[in-house]
């Protein structure tokens, strides 16, 4: 049984179908990386897996059961439901959103006390060691303002991995970083996969795609035009889109 099955998924806005019947599995401890043009639905797809976005059609199974419908039935799940299987996925937006109030030690222990009601001194002692491993170790005291944009990232990511999950979405998690600082976000996405951490990423980073996922997932236009090896992909892609596609970020 796959970690994540997403089903013939449809999703609109309005008149517009931005998903029109996403099928994928990711397996355990598997690293995919989704590529594909502006607007082709990668972000729209990790947001419906993680019930930011509610699916018009179709289902998505996490660890065997459906995030969107209660047992047996077409109803959606209630919002306690669906925060108790949000628990268990970490998503790392483009956009850090911590408070800025907190320091980064702050940060990460506030999930872990107020959704899985660990007391303060475990979750203290998880967030110094999560901070720790994405080499923040030095910045616990640090507030938002005080912190480059991949150090705030990089504590949006020990956030995400506080709350231990079984499955990590990445939304472009590099996309608003100035040029110099995408490597050290990288780094830690890189550590985690070679740690074995399964991991849905949206990427505009080829390198990484290419180096870190175990499969690669082109998406154009919201369906899937194709998905193999990243070996196999970006030697040998088998669509023309794919093939534009990657001429263009070539000359880039």
């Amino acid at each position: 049984m796959p970690l994540l099955d997403v089903r013939e998924v449809h999703k609109r806005f309005g008149h517009n179908e931005v998903l029109k019947g996403i099928s994928l599995t990711v397996e355990q401890g598997e690293v995919v990386a989704i590529l594909g043009p502006s607007g082709s639905g990668k972000s729209t797809l990790l947001r419906c897996i993680n019930q930011l976005e509610r699916i018009d059609a179709g289902d998505i199974l996490f660890d065997g059961q459906s995030v969107c419908y209660r047992p047996g039935t077409t109803k959606h799940l209630p919002e306690a439901e669906i925060a108790r299987v949000r628990s268990r996925i970490g998503m790392v937006f483009q956009r850090f959103n911590l408070f800025p109030h907190l320091t980064a030690l702050g940060n990460v222990m506030e999930a872990p006390v107020q959704v899985l009601k660990r007391p303060r001194d475990q979750a203290r002692e998880t967030a110094v060691a999560t901070l720790a491993r994405v080499g923040l170790g030095a910045r616990l005291n640090a507030y938002p303002a005080q912190l480059s944009g991949g150090q705030q990232q990089r504590v949006a990511i020990a956030r995400a991995l506080a709350m231990n999950p079984k499955l990590m979405l990445f939304d472009e998690a590099t996309s608003a970083l100035d040029p110099e600082l995408v490597g050290e976000v990288l780094a830690v996405m890189r550590d985690l996969a070679a740690e074995g951490m399964t991991m849905l990423a949206v990427t505009h980073e080829m390198g990484f795609a290419r180096e870190a996922a175990h499969r690669v997932v082109f998406m154009d236009e919201g369906v899937i035009q194709e998905e193999g090896s990243p070996e196999r992909f970006f030697s040998d892609p088998a669509t023309e889109r794919a093939r534009n596609f990657l001429r263009r970020v070539r000359q880039q």
